[in-house]
């Protein structure tokens, strides 16, 4: 046994921790556990957000019968940030690896992990595929810069600019020596834990193989349509701009204002005067006069069109 591993197995218990929020999916939970193989050195952890018992059979809960598997059941329905941190706080791997319930791993992804096993990189990167969650027809990757993550990228072109948390093998010493946790936000939970993990991490790696299938499911998070969900986002995407101004990476900056305009869009005025009163008061000030700047200059072309001198 090299000296590498036997710090491996003395400093953890597990090889790999793989944390899996849950909340009413019990059948998509199975599937995504059955992408995962039995082995002594995997910990699954799965958190379940307070399911209905109307929809969850909590006597034959998935994984139950798995010996790998620990199921924490918390009872205060604060969404899949708050999950997330449960899991972290039962992780016992070296390298902790995120899966969403309605996702999959695919076939020998651990193949791929167990190459980086031993290396002190910080973080790995793959690549995740797409498909329907329903009919299991591949889609565009939901992954953003999917074509670009390849062993020979710049990784600093990258950085920051894939905010989830899956597909990535992420040292699980990176996270505790830093306190890296999840927001516990109804949606966008994952955004300030991702960048976070890229300012951190000294050492990473890019890897062009596919690991993780992120499944589209019409009715998920994601693409629900949820005022809370996207006020939630727009405090999110104002956080993430404002870190990114403090470490001097005023160019990796989004403008997220569609969230305020799909506010309007959905929910009228009310919903549109809550997401500006957010984004004025949270956004950075020269986004915010870019923004409303290019707004008006846009109104007053359309004007001008429309009535001719």
């Amino acid at each position: 046994m090299t000296d590498r591993r036997k710090t491996l197995e003395m400093d953890f218990a597990y090889t790999y921790t793989i944390i899996i929020p849950h909340k009413n999916i019990p059948l998509l939970l199975q599937r995504c556990l059955d992408s995962i193989p039995l082995r002594q050195d995997i910990q699954v952890v799965i958190v379940d957000d307070n399911s209905s018992p109307a929809v969850v059979d909590f006597d034959n809960f998935p994984g139950s019968e798995r010996k790998d598997t620990e199921i924490i059941h918390t009872s205060e329905s604060k969404g899949a940030g708050y999950a997330r941190n449960c899991g972290l706080a039962a992780a016992k791997g070296r390298w902790l690896l995120f899966a969403d319930a309605d996702d999959f791993f695919l076939p020998g992804f651990l193949d791929v992990l167990d190459t980086f096993a031993l290396t002190d990189y910080d973080m790995i990167v793959f690549r995740a595929e797409s498909t329907d969650s329903d009919t299991l027809r591949q889609v565009e990757s939901r992954q953003e810069y999917y074509g670009r993550i390849r062993e020979d990228a710049d990784w600093e072109a990258l950085r920051y600019k894939n905010g989830v948390p899956w597909a990535k093998m992420i040292s699980a010493s990176l996270v505790r020596n830093h306190r890296i946790r999840f927001d516990e936000t109804p949606a966008g939970n994952d955004v300030m834990f991702s960048a976070y993990s890229d300012y951190y991490a000294r050492k990473t790696a890019l890897c062009s193989q596919a690991i993780y299938c992120a499944t589209v499911r019409k009715n998920s998070l994601y693409y629900g349509v949820v005022l809370e969900n996207l006020l939630a986002r727009v405090r999110v995407s104002c956080r993430y701009n404002r870190f990114m101004r403090k470490i001097g990476e005023r160019d990796k900056r989004v403008n997220r204002y569609y969230y305020v305009q799909l506010c309007r869009k959905h929910f009228g005025w009310r919903g549109y005067l809550k997401a500006v009163w957010i984004y004025t008061r949270m956004e950075c000030p020269d986004m915010v006069y870019e923004t409303f700047s290019g707004l008006l200059s846009a109104k007053l072309k359309k004007c001008l069109c429309q009535n001719p001198v």
